[in-house]
């Protein structure tokens, strides 16, 4: 809460000041007026405070509520409506400022007005605007304003706010992955991942060899042939995936909306849709900074993908943290219900060294292990020119040195690393999914 003096106050208080110096001086004449003149002005300056300190009082018992929809989707318009509650007898004359997510962008109205409040009444403002991000993102303290009638003195009180508004990726990242799930399984075959092995399904007629069960014997193909024939079935398996995201502050460095963590959330939100079309198991780690990393366990169902949807709706980032990744690795088996040979998809931008330990753990349990990398310069080298972009040049390839020599090192641990930027995210995902569905889940 902050009372002041204006330019204009200090103004009229010093010559007022002036005026009765003067007038002290001589008494006679035309001083004598001005003596007067400076009493008036010091007098109009006192009770020009003492009114506004009485209104001050009224300004503090003002009761502020905002209202909005706590959880919309990309491209959704959000109404927020802040009223203002006067249950005083002083009417009331008042800037508003509302400070609305700064990754956010205003559409209708105006979320700074001057709004008279009437005694014992209540007035509102109402604005609309509409997300560029994904994740959560926090309001600013909303700042009201009441001055005298001529400006000599204001006072501002400051109100926090602690409010938060959560943006999931749009339902066409969904309807992506689902449709992509739905023409791979009408041109590319079953829903669930096949082996050989025990099933129901007829697979392949192959010669007995010592060791295989005699139940499996093909009788028929042995009679025909004069040899023992053994026969092969399919077993439906389905594939585990769990996808450990990096949500530190660096994976959200860049130009609102097009920011590493917003592709990395639509991605992974187009892929556990995928996926759960498909009949897999996902879950998902959030790895950051000095909070343990959080743990959606490996599950499937529709229910699974409103879990993670939820969950990416309220990232917020972190500082960065040396042994953020075998956090994640840690809880990830901990907690994640991995059961079997699983999928781990590690999403990170490697701007801080890569804990390749901690992945080489996973490797050393038999689990598949893939690094996919956004490369910061095919995200934030949009419309620069000139000199900007010669020195961004001259960043990136030291940046590209650094990931090489990361890349060669997981490459010796069994671990790939692949590079993506906006446009191949998911389609690379989905790549590696399949690619391991068609070796059985191996």
């Amino acid at each position: 809460m902050v009372f002041k003096r204006t330019p204009r106050g200090n103004t009229v208080l010093l010559l007022s000041a002036v005026f009765i110096t003067l007038g002290l001086v001589a008494v006679l004449g035309s001083t004598f007026a001005l003596l007067l003149a400076g009493i008036g002005l010091f007098l109009y300056y006192y009770v020009s405070k003492l009114v506004l300190q009485i209104k001050t009082k009224a300004l503090d018992l003002l009761e502020v509520r905002r209202a909005y929809t706590k959880r919309i989707a990309e491209g959704d318009e959000v109404e927020v409506t802040v009223s203002f509650v006067n249950r005083t007898f002083i009417r009331l004359n008042a800037e508003v400022v509302d400070p609305y997510p700064p990754l956010f962008r205003l559409k209708v109205g105006s979320n700074a007005v001057v709004l008279a409040i009437p005694a014992k009444g209540y007035s509102r403002m109402v604005y609309a605007m509409t997300p560029t991000s994904v994740g959560s993102h926090p309001f600013g303290t909303v700042s009201l304003v009441t001055r005298d009638i001529a400006g000599l003195f204001y006072y501002e009180r400051r109100i926090p706010a602690p409010d938060f508004i959560d943006v999931t990726p749009s339902g066409e990242e969904i309807a992506r992955g689902a449709l992509t799930a739905m023409m791979i399984s009408a041109y590319g075959g079953s829903i669930t991942s096949r082996r050989k092995g025990e099933g129901m399904d007829f697979a392949d007629i192959r010669k007995y060899e010592p060791g295989d069960p005699f139940k499996r014997i093909e009788w028929s193909s042995t009679a025909r042939t004069g040899e023992l024939m053994l026969k092969e079935t399919h077993a439906e398996t389905q594939l585990n995936v769990m996808l450990l995201l990096d949500i530190t502050e660096t994976m959200a460095y860049g130009e609102a909306g097009v920011t590493k963590l917003d592709y990395a959330a639509r991605a992974v939100t187009s892929l556990v849709a995928y996926l759960t079309r498909r009949g897999d198991l996902v879950g998902l780690t959030l790895i950051g900074g000095k909070d343990s990393a959080e743990v959606i366990p490996i599950a499937k169902g529709r229910l699974q993908t409103t879990r993670i949807m939820s969950r990416l709706s309220s990232v917020r980032t972190t500082p960065s943290q040396a042994q953020k990744l075998s956090m994640g690795v840690k809880r990830s088996l901990a907690l994640g219900r991995v059961k079997g040979r699983t999928l781990f998809f590690v999403i990170t931008d490697m701007e801080s060294e890569v804990d390749l330990a901690a992945l080489k753990q996973l490797v050393g349990m038999k689990h598949e292990v893939i690094v996919i990398s956004p490369f910061t310069p095919l995200f934030e080298a949009h419309g620069l020119t000139g000199l900007d972009k010669t020195i961004y040049s001259i960043n990136a390839t030291y940046q590209w040195r650094t990931r090489k020599r990361i890349v060669r090192e997981a490459a010796k641990l069994g671990i790939r690393v692949l590079d993506v930027g906006p446009s191949d995210f998911f389609p690379k995902l989905v790549a590696r999914v399949e690619e391991m569905r068609r070796r059985g889940g191996s």
